[in-house]
C-alpha cells in the first residue's frame, strides 16, 4: 500500500501545502509532480497521485501560492510564470530528500498545469520527462474565450485593480466557472466545463469559484509555445481534437517544433468534454507512459 505524507514547502516566504504519496517499497523513488487546471486545488489530484505511488513512483500534489491550503496573497491569484518559478524551488526541496531520486523527476499537468509543466521542462534540465494534457500554449489566445464587449470590460478593470491594490484594497475577483450575465462576467461558461467542475471539483473544501482580475493579466502574457525547441526531454502531449478553450491548432504547431522523443495522442471532442468522457483512459495512458519514461 502506498503511504501519504502531508508536506509543507516554504517558497518565497510562503508555505505551500500538499501531499506526497510514496510507494510501499524502500526508495529512493522517482518523483512525479502533478499540476492541475486553472482553479483546481491539489486535493482534486490526490487520487491520481496515489495511483502513481502504487506503480512505484513517488507523487507530489500541492496548492499554488495564494490558493487552496497554501499561504500567499492575494487569494485566488493564479500567476503561471510565478507558479513555474515556485515549482522549480519545490523540485530543489524534494531532491534534498533521501527517499527521492533526483535524477528521475517527471512533470504531469492538465490544462494550464500542462503548460506550466512544459515551460519548466524547457528551462530546468532536472526534469527528465513531461506529460501535458490539453495545454493552452498561448496567453494571447486566451483572450478569445471572452466576447469582445466582455473582454474590453475586463481589460479595462486590470489597471483599475492594480491601482486599488496599490492603495491597500483587496484584489478584485470574477467567477471562474458559471453562466455569464450582464455585468457579472465569468472566465469559463461552456456547459461541458461547468458540468465537469461541478462534478469533480466544486465539492472540495479547498475549491473557491473565483480568480482575481490580475490573474487575467498574467494569463494573457504567457506564451509557452515560444519555448518548444527547448523541450529536450521525452514529451507526451494529449489533446482534444476540437479544443477551442486551449486552441488545438496552436498546441499541434508547438508539438511539431518540439525535438524528439515525443508522442501525440488526440481524443475526439472539446477541452472539458474529453475529461468527462475519457478521463480514466487519459490517466491510465499518461501515467503508464510517464512511469516507463522515468524507468528508462
Amino acid at each position: 500500500m502506498a503511504t501519504e505524507e502531508d508536506v509543507e514547502l516554504t517558497v518565497g516566504g510562503n508555505v505551500l501545502r500538499g501531499k506526497l504519496f510514496l510507494p510501499a517499497e524502500g526508495g529512493p523513488h522517482p518523483l512525479v509532480v502533478l499540476q492541475g487546471g486553472l482553479g483546481g486545488p491539489a486535493e482534486s489530484s490526490y487520487g491520481n497521485a496515489k495511483g502513481f505511488a502504487e506503480h512505484g513512483v513517488a507523487c507530489l500534489a500541492y496548492d499554488h501560492r495564494g490558493t487552496g491550503y497554501s499561504d500567499g496573497e492575494p487569494r485566488q491569484q493564479f500567476d503561471p510564470w510565478q507558479q513555474c518559478r515556485d515549482l522549480r524551488d519545490v523540485l530543489t526541496q524534494m531532491i534534498l530528500r533521501e527517499d527521492i531520486d533526483g535524477d528521475r523527476i517527471g512533470l504531469w499537468g492538465v490544462s494550464i498545469g500542462g503548460a506550466n509543466s512544459m515551460f519548466v521542462a524547457a528551462t530546468d534540465r532536472r526534469v527528465k520527462a513531461v506529460v501535458a494534457i490539453i495545454p493552452p500554449v498561448s496567453g494571447w489566445s486566451a483572450r478569445q474565450l471572452q466576447l469582445a464587449d466582455t473582454l474590453a470590460e475586463l481589460e479595462a478593470l486590470i489597471p483599475v485593480d492594480r491601482l486599488k491594490q496599490a492603495q491597500g484594497e483587496p484584489a478584485m475577483t470574477i467567477r471562474l466557472h458559471g453562466e455569464a450575465t450582464p455585468g457579472n462576467p465569468v472566465m469559463f461558461s461552456d456547459h461541458e466545463g461547468i458540468e465537469f467542475v461541478e462534478k469533480q471539483i466544486h465539492h472540495l473544501p479547498s475549491f473557491k469559484n473565483a480568480i482575481t482580475i490580475s490573474t487575467l493579466d498574467r494569463l494573457f502574457e504567457m506564451e509557452v509555445r515560444a519555448y518548444a525547441e527547448r523541450i529536450e526531454q521525452p514529451l507526451l502531449m494529449i489533446l482534444a481534437s476540437e479544443d477551442t478553450v486551449a486552441p488545438v491548432e496552436e498546441a499541434r504547431e508547438m508539438f511539431e517544433r518540439v525535438p524528439e522523443p515525443k508522442e501525440l495522442i488526440e481524443f475526439p471532442g472539446q477541452h472539458y468534454e474529453i475529461l468527462s468522457n475519457h478521463f480514466p483512459e487519459i490517466i491510465s495512458r499518461s501515467s503508464t507512459w510517464l512511469t516507463k519514461a522515468l524507468s528508462a
